[in-house]
């Protein structure tokens, strides 16, 4: 199972990103190729403007119908569809003098016209873009200079149409490109696949081995504190198998049942810290003993908070002997404050206590304990939540009893446990 967990990660991940990289090397390739398609219009744009300004430098300097003409038929001459489909040249006042288009433009020059109405001179060489028909066209505008002083003399503009070939040649590029890094993607796959296995393998034993081992941290506290409490594991192993039923019943995340299983367990790993004078005590507390006794919430809290995968056990820990009507401790918060977690795990906690045969007291039927802790519905107790265990206590009171010894109870729990925990949670 784990083996062909692994599987389908290490596949899933590389084909995600064998199709990551080929919609990157697209969008680069893309890219590319229509910078190639700028720089070449822009080049052309440059050629044209000076093989223009030597011709109308000379119009530039002596203006007439006869240096105009000469113009007008090198512009002319220079039309051809695999360069510039239209030619505009302007004077220095951008006023224009020529215009010239191959016959094939006019049914989309005046879709031309308005797509390029906002692109204006601006004293260098630039150019727009625009789909017209799904068809791309540049428009690239170049000034025209003086060619000894440099000073601008007038403008020239140009439109390029990028051609179905071309369009056909660039999508070629891609696909190609594509296909390339799909296949390189393929073959680096096949080639490093033994070696991603064998690592994750191990990476998921020693990953497994480390949720074992945390489990097998918390049982340890767990049965060090109720060893030292009462010389029995069966109360935390009970009051989370309780804890555990009790919350898939409210449809608990699988999230907060991994904090609820942690804080159930650990809910006094506080007590080490309290003296065996108190602890031990057989008879009732003092005022100043239970003062000492309440302690050991914090100092459970403060051994969770050394180890970063128990600290969201720190809401049962902290919060399970609240009350709901706030006359609990250490915080003394009320109602819906005190946590959801805690809110369960007091329920559990008290329900197996009076259920439970002590060396100070009998144990009290289900009958005797669900009377008594409804007297506590809405003081000690969340009544909605309450209510909820209600339905479920005596079947699951009959289900735990059977599970008469640690063997058993941990053979249980063992069972519930696997299905909230796994690697990589």
């Amino acid at each position: 199972m784990l083996n062909d967990t692994i599987n389908k990660r290490i596949f899933r991940n590389i084909g995600l990103g064998g199709l990551l990289i080929s919609v990157l090397v697209g969008l680069v390739v893309y890219s590319v190729e229509h910078g190639k398609i700028d720089d070449y219009v822009g080049g052309l744009a440059e050629e044209d403007s000076v093989m223009y300004a030597k011709y109308y430098e000379d119009y530039y300097a002596n203006p007439s119908e006869s240096s105009l003409g000469i113009l007008q038929d090198r512009v002319s001459a220079s039309i051809d569809p695999d360069k510039f489909i239209l030619v505009e040249i302007y004077d220095e006042d951008i006023q224009r003098l020529i215009l010239e288009c191959i016959p094939d433009i006019a049914e989309v020059k005046q879709d031309l016209e308005t797509n390029f109405a906002d692109f204006k001179m601006q004293g260098e060489v630039a150019h727009q873009k625009s789909v017209i028909n799904e068809e791309l066209y540049i428009k690239v505008m170049s000034p025209l200079r003086d060619l000894s002083s440099a000073k601008v003399i007038g403008h020239f503009e140009g439109i390029y149409h990028v051609s179905e070939v071309k369009i056909a040649a660039i999508n070629r590029q891609i696909f190609f490109y594509i296909v390339q890094s799909m296949l390189i993607t393929i073959v680096t796959t096949i080639l490093l696949y033994p070696i991603i296995y064998k690592q994750n393998q191990k990476l998921a034993l020693l990953s497994k081995e480390l949720l074992h081992s945390n489990i097998n941290t918390i049982k340890s506290l767990g049965n060090a504190i109720a060893k030292r409490d009462s010389d029995t594991n069966s109360h935390n192993y009970r009051v989370t198998i309780y804890a555990v039923k009790l919350a898939e019943r409210l449809q608990v995340g699988r999230n907060q049942m991994r904090a609820l299983i942690k804080g159930a367990f650990l809910h006094d790993v506080g007590k080490i810290g309290i003296s065996d004078a108190i602890l031990m005590k057989p008879g009732k507390l003092t005022k100043d003993e239970f003062a000492a006794m309440k302690l050991h919430v914090e100092l459970g809290v403060e051994i969770l908070n050394r180890n970063r995968w128990l600290e969201d056990a720190v809401d049962v820990v902290l919060f399970h002997h609240e009350k709901f009507d706030g006359s609990g401790y250490m915080k003394g918060v009320a109602g819906e404050s005190i946590p959801y977690n805690a809110r369960i795990f007091a329920i559990v906690d008290v329900f197996d206590a009076l259920t439970s045969a002590r060396p100070y007291k009998n144990a009290f039927s289900i009958e005797e304990s669900l009377s008594i802790m409804q007297e506590g519905a809405g003081a000690h107790f969340d009544p909605r939540l309450l209510k909820t265990f209600r339905g479920l206590a005596q079947d699951l009171h009959k289900q735990v009893n059977l599970l008469n010894n640690e063997q058993k109870l941990t053979k249980s729990l063992d069972k519930l446990i696997g299905n909230y925990f796994s690697v990589g949670d």
